[in-house]
């Protein structure tokens, strides 16, 4: 009598919902690779043990199976995995080959599947953007949308270009991109600002707001308070309210007690300090004259008021004026 495994070795069955027939093979059967494994084995005389076969066996077999084309599919006919069957065509949607659900197979609750992330896993949930400003590539934490318009950069860069506008005396700062928009403003930006930044926006601020007025600062540098001039009367000699020293209010310098402010005004820049003031009330009551092409200091002893400086430029010692006649030595300003 033929066994089960000889029945079902090679069938072609019709099926309803098949497009064409099915070929089932009985991988377990050793004509499935159809070479003989070993030309031992026929007789007892030359009988061969049960691992050697087994051995043998498994490798003609996985031989096999790698020939086996794409097409061909595996599946299971029954719930006890003790059968094995070779499909070779990919079967429809059917249930046919499901598994019945009041009967599950050994740890089938257990996951096979060693938990892990994707290489792009970060990339998909968190991706970088490059800021316009450094060039650099930034996580979306670090990114600033600044309001008004869609630009953003990285917090950092922002921290800089609001540092450099205050540094500037530019107290409404707009997006770095031109005719854009966009508007930074102190508590929009307050979160990435360090406190310093923020405070000396705060300040630039509220000294925008007096620019209409007459304002000045101290004339001090270790002091540099934010005064204002409220135009009631003229006035000359003040005092600072925080530093409590004197400074003249119209030339808006240190108090030149020495000095009128017209005086004072017709010095150069580079000789307003306490030292030149000085120097030119001594000159005042030894009634010495400056050359006005050098701004030397000169002590007429003798002679006419003509006098030539060693600079080379003349001039007129008593009104200082360059309006002379070298040949006749003429101040035509004193006419004389």
């Amino acid at each position: 009598m033929a066994t089960i495994d000889e029945e079902i070795s090679i069938k072609k069955r019709s099926r309803a919902g098949f497009s064409k027939d099915i070929e089932i093979v009985d991988i377990e059967r050793d004509s499935f690779c159809f070479t003989p494994i070993k030309d031992k084995g026929n007789s007892k005389t030359n009988a061969i043990s049960v691992e050697q076969y087994s051995e043998e066996r498994d490798l003609q077999l996985a031989i096999k199976l790698s020939t086996i084309t794409s097409d061909t599919n595996f599946i299971d006919l029954d719930n006890y995995d003790d059968g094995l069957f070779l499909l070779n065509f990919q079967p429809p949607k059917t249930d046919f080959g499901k598994k019945r659900e009041k009967t599950k197979k050994p740890f089938s609750h257990l996951s096979v599947t060693e938990p892990g992330e994707s290489s792009n896993c970060k990339t998909n949930q968190n991706p970088s953007f490059t800021c316009e400003i450094c060039i650099e590539p930034k996580q979306p934490n670090e990114s600033f949308n600044i309001k008004g318009c869609s630009h953003a950069y990285c917090t950092d860069c922002m921290i800089k270009y609001v540092a450099s506008k205050l540094q500037d005396k530019i107290t409404v700062i707009s997006c770095p991109v031109e005719n854009c928009e966009g508007l930074l403003e102190p508590e929009y930006c307050r979160n990435i600002l360090p406190k310093e930044v923020f405070d000396r926006w705060g300040d630039a601020l509220c000294e925008a707001m007096v620019l209409g007025l007459q304002s000045f600062y101290c004339p001090y540098k270790d002091c540099s308070m934010l005064l204002i001039d409220d135009g009631e009367e003229a006035v000359k000699e003040s005092e600072c309210p925080n530093c409590r020293r004197l400074f003249c209010a119209q030339c808006k310098v240190p108090w030149h007690a020495e000095l009128e402010c017209g005086e004072f005004q017709r010095l150069h820049k580079d000789e307003r300090e306490k030292e030149d003031i000085m120097l030119m009330k001594l000159a005042k009551e030894k009634k010495w004259a400056r050359c006005p092409n050098c701004r030397f200091v000169v002590e007429r002893t003798q002679g006419c008021r003509f006098m030539r400086c060693r600079c080379g430029g003349a001039f007129c010692y008593d009104c200082g004026t360059t309006q002379v006649d070298n040949h006749h030595h003429y101040c035509y300003n004193c006419k004389r």
